[in-house]
């Protein structure tokens, strides 16, 4: 893609393993707190989510099929490689949603625990949905994605569109650290995607973290099909034990 200048650059999608360039309707900006673009962040629709969910069903098998020992070194690898680069976390954080910078790398330091603590029970080869807010934009998604990851399900992830940057990130490091590709994806976007998310019939289960406002709002939104619903701090023991059904 051709940028002047000026131009703040488009986020892309993490599908298969890879970013993911699409031309999307509409993009949105993200502004720091001075009001200036950093980004924009694509707001994808259907055609995306079943990309992403296809892609995350070819992963399913080789994924749900690995051992313990081989998910939890995958897990210890991404909370190695966010300790790397936990200062870049941080920045983002602070961009995307004005915190201060010790708010930032509590965050991180909370995200790299959650990540090393993380236990991985034999749950059922099933595709989670894992929707987050901008509340905690990465220990939201982290928590959400390592969880069902650890219990061998494979994940496509939606952050929200106001502070996407940090759950792509992730999303990218799951990869680095050895999970299929396509067993961790992430689709950008807003009520489009949530509406294809809830809607098709290769996502087993939907799960949310973050405010249970939002939660109400996106319940409304899908229906009645069921939502798990948790703050980030309680979403693993929850997850995990709805995979286990």
């Amino acid at each position: 893609m051709m940028l002047t200048p000026n131009e703040a650059p488009a986020l892309p999608l993490w599908i298969g393993g890879r970013a993911y360039l699409t031309m999307a309707p509409v993009f949105r900006d993200i502004q720091n707190a001075a009001g200036e673009v950093l980004r924009k962040v694509p707001l994808c629709g259907a055609d995306e989510v079943a990309t992403a969910v296809d892609n995350a069903r070819l992963a399913l098998p080789t994924w749900s099929a690995a051992d313990v020992e081989t998910r939890r070194g995958c897990l210890k690898s991404v909370a190695d490689s966010l300790d790397r680069y936990a200062g870049h976390f941080a920045k983002l954080l602070v961009e995307e949603t004005g915190c201060d910078q010790g708010v930032a790398q509590a965050e991180v330091a909370a995200t790299i625990a959650c990540l090393r603590q993380m236990p991985a029970p034999h749950g059922q080869p099933r595709l989670v949905a894992g929707l987050s807010d901008n509340v905690a934009p990465l220990l939201a998604p982290a928590a959400l994605a390592a969880s069902a990851l650890a219990a061998g399900a494979v994940v496509v992830l939606k952050p929200s569109p106001l502070a996407p940057s940090c759950a792509l990130a992730l999303a990218e490091l799951f990869t680095r650290a050895g999970v299929p590709d396509g067993a961790c994806n992430l689709v950008q976007g807003d009520e489009a995607v949530l509406k294809a998310l809830a809607e098709h019939p290769g996502v087993d289960l939907l799960a949310f973290a973050g405010a249970a406002e939002l939660a109400e709002k996106i319940q409304s939104l899908i229906g009645a099909r069921a939502l798990v619903a948790l703050a980030p701090a309680a979403v693993t023991g929850t997850l995990q034990a709805a995979l286990q059904d």
